[in-house]
C-alpha cells in the first residue's frame, strides 16, 4: 500500500482512497468530486468508476486534472455493485471509503476519522460516522447518541438507517460485492466486520441527499431476478448467519421465499437447502415452514399465484 506524506514529525500519513461509482449523475457529480478534493486531509486519491454513462457525466469529467484522480469508464453498464468493485480493484491507499456521486463530504471528514486510529487508538481497523439526512436536517443514522467503540451485537441490533465510513483496506482481503445479488452490499460489510475493530463518532461528516428523484427504485417485479437472486443468496453463510442471530424474522422471511421460489423454478436442491437452513429456528415457525413447502409444491403449475405472493417485503429486506 502507498503512503506518501509525512506529518512534522515524520510519521507516515497514510493514503485514503475514496471510491466513487457512478452512472449518468452528470448533474450531481460536480459536487461530489469537489467536496473529496476539499478534504483538509491531504493523502487521498479518488477513484471515479464511471459505469457506461450516456449523459453528460464525462464532459464534467474532463474539467479535472487534479493527479489524486483516476477515472475509469465502463463501456458497458454493469451496475452499482460491478461498479464499486472496479473500484475496490484499484485501490492504493492504506484506508479506503466509498462516497455516492450523488452526495458529498465536509472538509474534515476524512481527517477527523484518521485521527482516531493515528492519534486514539492504532489498533482501530474501522471508523464508522453518522450523515446529514437533506430531506430531515437530521441525522441519518439512528440508535447511537455518542462516541464509542462499536461491537458486532450494538452494530446489528441497534444501528438503523444510513451510516459511512472509512476501513483498513486489508480488511478486504480477497472479497467482494456478490454483483449477482443488487442490493445486498452489507453482505461485504458483515464480512468485513468480524475481521475489524470499529470506532463510531457521533457526528454527521458525509452529507446524505435524500431529495432527488433518482434515489427511487422504478424497476418493475421481475419473477425470473428473485430467482437469480435465490439461487445465489443460499451460499452466502456469513450473511445468513448474522440474520439467524440478530434478525430471525428476516431469516425466516428468507427461507420461506428462497423455498418457495426455488420449489417453484423446480430448483428441489436449493428449496430443500432452505429448508434445511430454517431447522435452527422455532419449531413452530419450521412447521409453518413444512406446511408451505408441500402447499406450494401442489401450487408449482400456478406460478402467477405465488409470483405474487413473493412481490411483498422484498425491498426492505435488501436495505439491510
Amino acid at each position: 500500500m502507498n503512503s506518501e506524506l509525512h506529518d512534522g514529525k515524520g510519521k507516515e500519513i497514510p493514503l485514503v482512497s475514496i471510491i466513487m461509482a457512478t452512472y449518468n449523475r452528470a448533474h450531481t457529480i460536480e459536487r461530489a468530486i469537489d467536496s473529496a478534493l476539499k478534504q483538509t486531509y491531504k493523502n487521498i486519491e479518488l477513484i471515479i468508476i464511471d459505469d457506461g454513462s450516456t449523459d453528460d457525466t464525462q464532459k464534467i469529467l474532463s474539467k479535472y486534472h487534479d493527479p489524486r484522480i483516476s477515472i475509469h469508464v465502463h463501456e458497458k453498464n454493469k451496475g452499482v455493485t460491478g461498479a464499486k468493485n472496479s473500484g475496490l480493484d484499484r485501490i492504493k491507499g492504506d484506508w479506503f471509503t466509498i462516497l455516492d456521486s450523488d452526495d458529498e463530504i465536509i472538509p474534515q471528514a476524512i481527517e477527523t476519522m484518521m485521527n482516531i486510529p493515528y492519534s486514539m487508538d492504532p489498533t482501530i481497523t474501522a471508523v464508522t460516522c453518522n450523515c446529514m439526512d437533506t430531506t430531515t436536517n437530521g441525522y441519518s443514522g439512528k440508535g447511537l447518541m455518542e462516541d464509542q467503540y462499536l461491537d458486532e451485537k450494538t452494530l446489528m441490533t441497534l444501528c438503523k438507517g444510513e451510516f459511512w465510513g472509512i476501513t483498513k483496506t486489508s480488511l478486504l482481503q480477497n472479497d467482494r460485492f456478490n454483483e449477482k445479488l443488487r442490493g445486498f452490499e452489507n453482505i461485504l460489510w458483515y464480512k468485513m466486520n468480524d475481521r475489524a475493530k470499529r470506532y463510531y463518532i457521533h457526528a454527521p461528516l458525509r452529507v446524505y441527499h435524500t431529495e432527488g428523484d433518482d434515489r427511487l427504485m422504478k424497476s418493475k417485479y421481475n419473477f425470473n431476478k428473485e430467482i437469480a437472486l435465490y439461487e445465489n443468496l443460499v451460499y452466502e453463510e456469513i450473511f445468513l448467519n448474522k440474520l439467524k442471530t440478530y434478525h430471525p424474522q428476516q431469516f425466516f422471511f428468507i427461507c420461506k421465499n428462497g423455498m418457495i421460489t426455488m420449489r417453484v423454478s423446480n430448483r428441489k436442491e436449493l428449496a430443500l437447502k432452505y429448508y434445511e437452513l430454517s431447522k435452527s429456528i422455532t419449531r413452530s415457525s419450521i412447521l409453518d415452514l413444512s406446511y408451505k413447502y408441500k402447499f406450494f409444491s401442489i401450487l408449482m403449475k400456478k406460478t402467477k399465484v405465488v409470483k405474487s405472493l413473493m412481490k411483498s417485503k422484498l425491498n426492505s429486506l435488501k436495505g439491510n
